[in-house]
């Protein structure tokens, strides 16, 4: 498994719709694993955990940067 960060994933559907989703991204082979921090009332509650076909997303990760010490 292979983790890119958080972001945002657009997966097109069979259907001919779209669907948008953010959170932590991770590879797995071909699926792409998307998971989401539900919170309620303001504050973090749990986690969704979305899996999807790789070659139906389009993957925008949000650029994380790093201090060296």
């Amino acid at each position: 498994m292979k983790s890119i960060g958080s972001g945002k994933v657009i997966v097109f559907l069979t259907n001919g719709e779209s669907l948008e989703v953010e959170g932590e991204i991770e590879m797995q082979k071909d699926r792409l694993i998307v998971t989401e921090i539900v919170y309620i009332n303001g504050s973090p509650a749990g986690a969704r955990e979305c899996n999807f076909p790789l070659s139906q997303c389009h993957i925008y990760w949000t650029p994380e940067l790093y201090q060296e010490v």
